[in-house]
């Protein structure tokens, strides 16, 4: 419905505009009236109209005086002027201030319904524009995405080049300059999630990673990239008496955050150290993520390095179980980190269990047979669901049940061999599935680029998957994302359109999926280098090539 305000000082002129309109048969909705500008402005300012229907001459504030406040503070909404006198001044001020119509008393049904017809007609067609034109917006952000993370792995790569680091950054409009830095990792999962696969995110957990760049925004000194599949980075930079600060603000800002995404959400943050070259980055993140690979035995957590872990255990020479953490004995720990780690966590991850089970308590032989055969059988029952026999575990028995482990270092060793093994049998099991579910989606995206309406929740749908796992997964898989892909591919089908066909450019833009020609002329010559019209008359080949600019207005 469209929201719409009269102010008319005459009662009866006001009561007779109210009745002879049927405003909802109209599509609107008549969220107010008032007898002049004064009592009408807070009025307005509180219910946000969509059209404003005002008399010209009333006391205290006159429509004239009334639609240059509301032009001001809300510029989006449209006006409609009407007076008992046919005043050539009034009309000239009325028409510098964007009124829509002018109509004369006496108002008839007929000409205010046409008005408001109009009206109707013209607001769907710039909303149309509107949404049209945010999907693309939407869309180059992705763009940036994809291209951010590409550029966050080469900070946290270990072998920074910090020519082409500043070069990369320019290209993002990243300022990256800073006296320090810090990094901070965090992650966030459905607490109904079932165990593993990654796909099982509820509506309200896509709902909540889709309000992860607001948290951010207007806040150079905190830049957001995604880290792994399903976790994130936050680059935290400034001056180095305040960078401390500035990181435990962040932490403050995201612990905020998730509480208010409510108690379906289990949530881990951990900060790497302080460092003041970009050139030392990687060694922040690498802290930092040592300390992550605690997020399976704590949640909804924060802490620092070697705080993010509690040591459970006192010395004694027996087994003392008022020492044990019991919660790291849960078997869902266990299944949890099956389900969702790297290979490359497992070190740090078994580093961390051992220290919250208490290494004091690992001295006892009965415990420490108690935690590998917990390890076993979590991870049986793990690859069991996968599809693969419990056999695939047997040769582990005799080292589980060997009296010769005696030392904190076996039980890692163990512990280690169990994860690393099913982890590795996950990977085979989902690769499998990851490629059937990205030639699901890119058969879908290769029949239907021409669409339009074509988006990434269709692709995941015909994948049958959630569309945040989708995002993530094809971008990892792809090395680009979802809109990458499929804008490459509609740039690909007018290229050999140009080249082949005398077709105009609006033409093409229609068939290969861009109802604006505009935009498509614009995005053509981002992602090509050059104009659809050059590139005709050229007939070379470009490189795809995304560089940074400005939607046309």
């Amino acid at each position: 419905m469209i929201k719409a305000f009269l102010v008319e000082d005459e009662k009866i002129i006001r009561e007779g505009i109210h009745r002879m309109i049927p405003w909802s048969d109209y599509g609107y909705e008549l969220v107010g009236e008032a007898k002049d500008g004064e009592i009408a402005l807070p009025l307005i300012r509180k219910t946000e109209p969509d059209v404003l229907i005002t008399d010209i001459k009333m006391p205290f504030m006159d429509g004239i005086e009334l639609s240059k406040l509301v032009k001001m503070e809300l510029p989006a909404t449209k006006i409609v002027m009407i007076s008992g006198y046919d005043d050539f001044e009034f009309a000239q001020q009325a028409i510098s201030l964007g009124v829509e119509r002018y109509l004369l008393k006496p108002i008839s049904r007929n000409s205010l319904i046409e008005v408001l017809e109009d009206i109707h007609v013209k607001y769907d067609t710039e909303n149309a524009q509107k949404n049209y034109y945010e999907k693309f917006r939407n869309e180059i952000q992705q763009y940036e995405q994809h291209s951010r993370r590409d550029f966050f792995e080469t900070l946290i790569s270990g072998h920074v080049n910090l020519h082409k680091v500043y070069e990369k950054a320019a290209k993002l409009q990243i300022d990256i300059v800073a006296q320090c830095y810090s990094i901070i990792l965090f992650s966030m999962n459905s607490a109904e999630r079932n165990q593993g696969f990654y796909d099982g995110y509820s509506e309200d957990m896509a709902e909540l990673q889709n309000h992860l760049d607001e948290l951010f925004y207007n806040r150079p000194d905190y830049i957001l990239f995604r880290n792994q599949i399903f976790s994130y980075a936050v680059l935290v930079k400034g001056e180095g008496d305040k960078i401390a600060q500035q990181t435990e603000e962040c932490v403050y800002i995201l612990q905020r955050f998730f509480h208010e995404g409510g108690g379906h959400i289990d949530w881990f943050i951990c900060t790497g150290k302080t460092v003041d070259r970009l050139s030392l980055l990687p060694e922040s993140y690498q802290e930092a993520m040592h300390a992550f690979a605690s997020r399976y035995l704590n949640k909804f957590r924060y802490g620092t390095n070697g705080e993010n872990y509690q040591e459970t255990g006192k010395s004694s020479e027996g087994l003392e179980l008022k020492n044990i953490d019991v919660s790291v004995i849960n078997p869902e720990v266990i299944l949890n980190f099956l389900s969702n780690a790297l290979l490359d966590e497992v070190n740090d991850f078994t580093a961390n269990y051992v220290k919250m089970a208490g290494e004091e308590a690992l001295k006892s032989r009965i415990f420490r047979q108690y935690i590998l055969l917990n390890f076993h059988f979590s991870a049986v029952s793990f690859i069991q669901k996968l599809g693969y026999s419990k056999d695939e575990y047997d040769p582990f028995i005799p080292s589980i049940c060997s009296d010769a482990i005696v030392s904190i270092k076996d039980v890692e060793d163990i512990m280690k061999k169990i994860l690393v093994k099913g982890i590795r049998l996950r990977d085979e099991s989902t690769k499998s599935r990851y490629k059937r579910v990205l030639e699901s989606a890119i058969t879908y995206i290769n029949k239907n680029y021409a669409d339009d309406k074509i988006s990434l929740n269709k692709a995941a749908y015909a994948a049958n998957v959630s569309a945040n796992h989708f995002s993530a997964l094809f971008s990892q898989e792809m090395n680009k994302t979802f809109i990458e892909y499929l804008t490459e591919l509609r740039m690909n089908k007018a290229k050999q359109l140009l080249r082949c066909t005398d077709k105009r450019s609006g033409e093409i833009a229609l068939e290969v999926g861009y109802k604006d020609s505009h935009y498509f002329s614009f995005l053509f010559k981002k992602t090509q280098g050059c104009t659809p019209s050059d590139y005709r008359n050229k007939k070379e080949g470009y490189t795809w090539d995304y560089k940074g600019a400005e939607l046309p207005r």
